[in-house]
């Protein structure tokens, strides 16, 4: 219904219970009012109050509406003052007049999680078991592959100056009978440091110790490079074999499959330097151990050869192969006759503690 519509409807309303007031023979005064209906006599007595037609008639502040009855003469209504909007001090509220104060609706607590069933409790157990493993196993290869180098390299570099350290403070100044033989050392004790190698090929700053034994704990994995048991020594007749890491814990022979033909590996030790030179590589099974025989592949013969022998996991980050490099000796120096041309200005002697 519109406004319209309804303020006529109001009015019609309004005058019907003026009417009724008056009595049928009655009329209402004319007061000036444009509009307003007359009747034959003024009524008499007080006016009624008027009250409002329709729900629709009160407005937003919740007065009656009077216009219809001021429009026909009638007595306006009497409504009640609005009573005062006041804040109680002890509640955060609105209150109107004498009603009491009402406190602020408390909020809804969170309801309670309801406790997990075995299925879903046992999802969530395992779950978090594996990112824990997750965690734990990306912690596992950061180490393995980052921290067990620095920690190698570095017992690597203290051994190394402490070789060189006794070398220097006991020379050897006793010269072999034939000075093109080698001279030959005894064995070192077990898991004891006893040389230096250094592979040009695999930088200038290369240099690894070389120790007695092949155990994981502690030659290779802390000291480099490791001599098989009853493998000849440098400079022997035979086969001076050694073993070393490809990948982690230093990985001294890293770019093992990096040497060419012709490529020098020196080895050094309180005796002397021994200069080894590549000549081939082979790949065998673990369980292939006649490669370490004084002649490899034929370990029923000795041999008159003076060779070297590396041998590594293949392929990289497996131990499913070996890889095997194949050296002859061609050069051999007396300590006091100082280091071969191909080492004697490297960084990797220096760093070594070699020089004086």
């Amino acid at each position: 219904m519109s406004r319209r519509e309804r303020i006529a409807q109001e009015r019609a309303a309004a005058a019907r219970q003026t009417g009724n007031g008056a009595g049928d023979s009655g009329t209402a005064a004319a007061s000036g009012t444009a509009g307003a209906p007359t009747s034959g006599a003024a009524p008499t007595g007080p006016r009624p109050v008027i009250k409002s037609a329709s729900r629709h008639s009160e407005h937003s502040y919740g007065t009656p509406s009077v216009a219809s009855a001021q429009a026909y003469g009638a007595t306006a209504p009497q409504t009640e003052p609005m009573p005062r909007a006041t804040r109680h001090a002890d509640f955060d509220t609105v209150v109107f007049g004498d009603e009491p104060p009402r406190a602020r609706t408390a909020r809804k607590p969170k309801p309670e999680r309801e406790p997990l069933g075995p299925v879903r409790g046992t999802i969530r157990a395992f779950g978090e078991l594996c990112i824990t493993a997750g965690l734990i196993l990306i912690l596992f290869v950061v180490w393995q592959l980052w921290w067990t180098d620095i920690a190698a390299n570095e017992d690597n570099r203290n051994l190394a100056n402490e070789l060189t350290t006794q070398w220097q403070d006991n020379p050897r100044n006793e010269l072999p009978e034939d000075p093109d033989t080698p001279y030959v050392s005894d064995p070192a004790d077990l898991n004891s440091a006893f040389g230096i190698m250094y592979i040009p090929r695999f930088g200038e700053d290369y240099y690894r110790t070389i120790a007695e034994g092949v155990s994981l704990e502690p030659v290779l994995n802390r000291m480099g490079l490791g001599r098989y048991p009853n493998a000849a020594m440098p400079g022997e007749v035979g086969n001076f074999a050694m073993a070393g890491h490809r990948v982690t814990y230093g990985k001294p022979l890293n770019l093992i499959a990096e040497i060419r033909p012709g490529d020098e590996a020196i080895v050094q030790t309180a005796d002397g330097y021994y200069t080894y030179t590549f000549v081939n590589f082979d790949i065998v099974l673990p369980d292939q151990t006649e490669v370490l025989a004084p002649v490899p592949d034929m370990p029923d013969y000795k041999g008159k050869d003076r060779i070297m022998t590396l041998t590594a996991c293949n392929p990289m980050f497996s131990a499913r192969e070996r890889y095997i490099g194949y050296f002859e000796l061609t050069d051999w120096r007396h300590a006091s006759e100082g280091p071969p041309d191909s080492i004697k200005d490297s960084s990797a002697y220096k760093k070594a503690g070699a020089t004086d």
